[in-house]
Protein backbone atom coordinates (compact mmCIF):
# COMPACT_ATOMS: atom_id res chain seq x y z
CA UNK A 1 0.00 0.00 0.00
CA UNK A 2 1.36 3.42 -0.95
CA UNK A 3 1.93 6.21 1.58
CA UNK A 4 -1.05 8.28 0.46
CA UNK A 5 -3.30 5.20 0.59
CA UNK A 6 -2.24 4.42 4.18
CA UNK A 7 -2.87 8.01 5.25
CA UNK A 8 -6.18 8.10 3.36
CA UNK A 9 -7.28 4.90 5.14
CA UNK A 10 -6.19 6.28 8.50
CA UNK A 11 -8.22 9.48 8.13
CA UNK A 12 -11.24 7.60 6.76
CA UNK A 13 -11.14 5.38 9.85
CA UNK A 14 -11.11 8.48 12.06
CA UNK A 15 -14.15 9.83 10.19
CA UNK A 16 -16.05 6.55 10.32
CA UNK A 17 -15.34 6.01 14.03
CA UNK A 18 -16.32 9.56 14.97
CA UNK A 19 -12.91 10.98 15.82
CA UNK A 20 -13.76 13.55 13.16
CA UNK A 21 -17.49 14.22 13.28
CA UNK A 22 -19.75 15.61 10.55
CA UNK A 23 -18.95 19.25 9.88
CA UNK A 24 -15.71 19.18 11.86
CA UNK A 25 -12.41 20.26 10.35
CA UNK A 26 -9.92 17.53 9.45
CA UNK A 27 -6.16 17.81 9.13
CA UNK A 28 -4.65 20.56 7.04
CA UNK A 29 -1.98 19.90 4.42
CA UNK A 30 0.70 21.01 6.91
CA UNK A 31 -0.71 18.81 9.67
CA UNK A 32 -0.69 15.77 7.39
CA UNK A 33 2.93 16.52 6.45
CA UNK A 34 3.97 16.86 10.10
CA UNK A 35 1.93 13.96 11.49
CA UNK A 36 2.82 11.41 8.83
CA UNK A 37 6.20 12.71 7.71
CA UNK A 38 5.33 13.07 4.03
CA UNK A 39 5.77 15.65 1.26
CA UNK A 40 3.35 18.38 0.25
CA UNK A 41 2.51 16.42 -2.91
CA UNK A 42 1.43 13.40 -0.86
CA UNK A 43 -0.55 15.54 1.59
CA UNK A 44 -2.39 17.29 -1.23
CA UNK A 45 -3.19 13.97 -2.88
CA UNK A 46 -4.62 12.61 0.39
CA UNK A 47 -6.95 15.61 0.70
CA UNK A 48 -7.92 15.35 -2.98
CA UNK A 49 -8.74 11.65 -2.58
CA UNK A 50 -10.82 12.35 0.52
CA UNK A 51 -12.73 15.06 -1.32
CA UNK A 52 -13.23 13.00 -4.48
CA UNK A 53 -14.46 10.08 -2.37
CA UNK A 54 -17.06 12.27 -0.67
CA UNK A 55 -15.59 12.17 2.84
CA UNK A 56 -14.74 15.86 3.04
CA UNK A 57 -15.54 19.17 1.42
CA UNK A 58 -13.07 22.02 1.17
CA UNK A 59 -13.64 25.72 1.83
CA UNK A 60 -11.07 28.07 0.35
CA UNK A 61 -9.14 29.90 3.04
CA UNK A 62 -10.73 27.88 5.87
CA UNK A 63 -9.82 24.21 5.44
CA UNK A 64 -11.34 20.79 4.91
CA UNK A 65 -14.42 19.53 6.73
CA UNK A 66 -16.22 16.20 7.14
CA UNK A 67 -19.14 15.96 4.73
CA UNK A 68 -22.64 15.78 6.17
CA UNK A 69 -23.59 13.05 3.74
CA UNK A 70 -23.62 9.27 3.71
CA UNK A 71 -20.48 7.82 2.19
CA UNK A 72 -20.24 4.47 0.42
CA UNK A 73 -23.91 3.65 0.89
CA UNK A 74 -24.84 0.89 -1.52
CA UNK A 75 -27.33 2.09 -4.12
CA UNK A 76 -28.47 1.32 -7.64
CA UNK A 77 -27.25 4.11 -9.94
CA UNK A 78 -28.50 4.41 -13.52
CA UNK A 79 -27.42 7.04 -16.07
CA UNK A 80 -29.36 8.01 -19.20
CA UNK A 81 -28.69 10.55 -21.97
CA UNK A 82 -32.39 11.12 -22.78
CA UNK A 83 -31.74 11.23 -26.54
CA UNK A 84 -34.99 9.37 -27.19
CA UNK A 85 -36.93 12.39 -25.87
CA UNK A 86 -35.43 14.79 -28.41
CA UNK A 87 -34.18 12.85 -31.43
CA UNK A 88 -35.24 10.12 -33.80
CA UNK A 89 -33.56 6.72 -33.44
CA UNK A 90 -31.86 7.20 -36.79
CA UNK A 91 -29.87 10.25 -35.65
CA UNK A 92 -26.16 9.42 -35.32
CA UNK A 93 -23.85 10.33 -32.43
CA UNK A 94 -20.44 11.74 -33.44
CA UNK A 95 -17.40 13.30 -31.83
CA UNK A 96 -15.36 16.32 -32.97
CA UNK A 97 -11.81 16.87 -31.74
CA UNK A 98 -11.19 20.59 -31.15
CA UNK A 99 -7.76 20.37 -29.56
CA UNK A 100 -4.86 17.99 -28.83
CA UNK A 101 -1.72 19.21 -27.07
CA UNK A 102 0.96 18.22 -24.58
CA UNK A 103 0.95 20.41 -21.46
CA UNK A 104 2.87 20.61 -18.20
CA UNK A 105 1.23 22.56 -15.38
CA UNK A 106 2.58 22.03 -11.87
CA UNK A 107 -0.33 23.77 -10.12
CA UNK A 108 -2.92 21.87 -12.12
CA UNK A 109 -1.27 18.52 -11.33
CA UNK A 110 -1.09 19.47 -7.65
CA UNK A 111 -4.75 20.49 -7.62
CA UNK A 112 -6.00 17.18 -9.01
CA UNK A 113 -3.51 15.02 -7.11
CA UNK A 114 -1.48 13.79 -10.08
CA UNK A 115 2.34 13.62 -10.05
CA UNK A 116 3.84 16.57 -11.90
CA UNK A 117 4.47 15.37 -15.44
CA UNK A 118 3.68 16.05 -19.06
CA UNK A 119 0.01 15.49 -19.79
CA UNK A 120 -1.77 14.81 -23.03
CA UNK A 121 -4.78 17.14 -23.18
CA UNK A 122 -7.59 16.18 -25.58
CA UNK A 123 -10.69 18.36 -25.93
CA UNK A 124 -13.71 17.04 -27.78
CA UNK A 125 -17.31 18.05 -28.42
CA UNK A 126 -19.92 15.33 -28.76
CA UNK A 127 -22.86 15.67 -31.11
CA UNK A 128 -26.15 13.91 -31.65
CA UNK A 129 -27.02 14.79 -35.23
CA UNK A 130 -25.97 18.45 -35.51
CA UNK A 131 -26.66 19.24 -31.83
CA UNK A 132 -23.69 19.57 -29.47
CA UNK A 133 -24.62 17.95 -26.16
CA UNK A 134 -21.33 17.38 -24.32
CA UNK A 135 -17.90 18.99 -23.97
CA UNK A 136 -15.11 16.77 -22.65
CA UNK A 137 -11.44 17.32 -21.84
CA UNK A 138 -9.16 14.39 -20.95
CA UNK A 139 -5.78 14.76 -19.25
CA UNK A 140 -3.58 11.65 -19.46
CA UNK A 141 -0.04 11.22 -18.19
CA UNK A 142 2.34 10.89 -21.13
CA UNK A 143 4.15 8.04 -19.39
CA UNK A 144 1.25 5.79 -20.40
CA UNK A 145 1.22 6.94 -24.03
CA UNK A 146 4.77 6.65 -25.43
CA UNK A 147 5.34 7.73 -29.04
CA UNK A 148 1.79 8.98 -29.47
CA UNK A 149 1.17 10.99 -32.65
CA UNK A 150 -0.74 14.12 -31.65
CA UNK A 151 -0.86 15.21 -35.28
CA UNK A 152 -3.30 12.44 -36.16
CA UNK A 153 -6.36 14.35 -34.91
CA UNK A 154 -8.92 11.87 -36.22
CA UNK A 155 -7.47 9.06 -34.07
CA UNK A 156 -8.67 10.90 -30.94
CA UNK A 157 -12.35 10.93 -31.91
CA UNK A 158 -12.82 7.54 -30.26
CA UNK A 159 -10.21 7.97 -27.53
CA UNK A 160 -10.94 4.84 -25.49
CA UNK A 161 -10.82 2.67 -28.60
CA UNK A 162 -7.49 4.15 -29.70
CA UNK A 163 -5.93 3.65 -26.25
CA UNK A 164 -7.16 0.06 -26.04
CA UNK A 165 -5.88 -0.73 -29.53
CA UNK A 166 -2.47 0.98 -29.30
CA UNK A 167 -1.62 0.65 -25.61
CA UNK A 168 -3.67 -2.33 -24.42
CA UNK A 169 -5.32 -0.28 -21.68
CA UNK A 170 -9.08 -0.67 -21.45
CA UNK A 171 -10.10 2.39 -19.45
CA UNK A 172 -13.72 1.24 -19.28
CA UNK A 173 -12.63 -1.75 -17.22
CA UNK A 174 -10.40 0.15 -14.81
CA UNK A 175 -11.58 1.59 -11.51
CA UNK A 176 -12.85 5.16 -11.59
CA UNK A 177 -14.44 7.84 -9.44
CA UNK A 178 -16.84 10.51 -10.59
CA UNK A 179 -18.14 13.69 -8.97
CA UNK A 180 -21.24 15.34 -10.44
CA UNK A 181 -22.81 18.73 -9.86
CA UNK A 182 -25.17 21.13 -11.64
CA UNK A 183 -23.75 24.51 -12.62
CA UNK A 184 -25.19 27.66 -14.19
CA UNK A 185 -21.93 29.58 -14.60
CA UNK A 186 -20.70 27.76 -17.70
CA UNK A 187 -17.17 28.55 -18.98
CA UNK A 188 -17.45 30.57 -22.19
CA UNK A 189 -15.36 28.08 -24.17
CA UNK A 190 -17.87 25.37 -23.22
CA UNK A 191 -21.08 27.42 -23.49
CA UNK A 192 -20.15 28.33 -27.07
CA UNK A 193 -20.84 24.71 -28.02
CA UNK A 194 -23.39 23.22 -25.62
CA UNK A 195 -25.12 26.07 -23.76
CA UNK A 196 -25.72 28.86 -26.24
CA UNK A 197 -28.94 29.88 -24.47
CA UNK A 198 -27.33 29.79 -21.01
CA UNK A 199 -28.91 26.48 -20.07
CA UNK A 200 -27.57 24.84 -16.89
CA UNK A 201 -25.16 21.95 -17.31
CA UNK A 202 -24.02 18.92 -15.41
CA UNK A 203 -20.32 19.15 -14.58
CA UNK A 204 -18.35 15.93 -14.05
CA UNK A 205 -14.91 15.38 -12.56
CA UNK A 206 -13.79 11.82 -13.26
CA UNK A 207 -10.62 9.96 -12.35
CA UNK A 208 -9.58 6.64 -13.88
CA UNK A 209 -7.00 4.54 -12.04
CA UNK A 210 -4.43 1.98 -13.08
CA UNK A 211 -4.35 -1.36 -11.20
CA UNK A 212 -1.51 -0.05 -8.99
CA UNK A 213 -3.69 2.86 -7.85
CA UNK A 214 -1.96 5.58 -9.86
CA UNK A 215 -4.16 8.05 -11.74
CA UNK A 216 -4.32 7.22 -15.45
CA UNK A 217 -6.50 10.15 -16.44
CA UNK A 218 -8.51 13.06 -15.18
CA UNK A 219 -11.55 14.06 -17.21
CA UNK A 220 -13.65 17.23 -17.06
CA UNK A 221 -17.04 16.81 -18.72
CA UNK A 222 -19.93 19.22 -19.24
CA UNK A 223 -23.33 18.00 -20.43
CA UNK A 224 -26.34 20.16 -21.33
CA UNK A 225 -28.96 19.43 -18.67
CA UNK A 226 -31.48 18.12 -21.22
CA UNK A 227 -29.25 15.23 -22.18
CA UNK A 228 -28.45 13.65 -18.83
CA UNK A 229 -30.53 11.96 -16.16
CA UNK A 230 -29.70 9.82 -13.15
CA UNK A 231 -31.90 7.47 -11.18
CA UNK A 232 -30.71 6.40 -7.71
CA UNK A 233 -32.39 3.63 -5.75
CA UNK A 234 -31.43 2.38 -2.29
Amino acid sequence: MKKYERIFASIVEKIETGVFKEGEQVYTEKEIKDLYGVSSTTAVRVLSELENSGYIFRVQGKGSFVSKTLVNKKVSFTESNNFHKYFKDTVVETSRVIGVEIVQDREFCKKIGMPVSQLLKITRVKYIGDVAWAHQTNYISMKYLPNIDIGDIDSFKELATMIRKNYRIDIHKEKSKKKIKVITDIPESVAFYISKENEPCFEFDRFTYMPDGDIFEYVKIYINYKYYEIVIKD
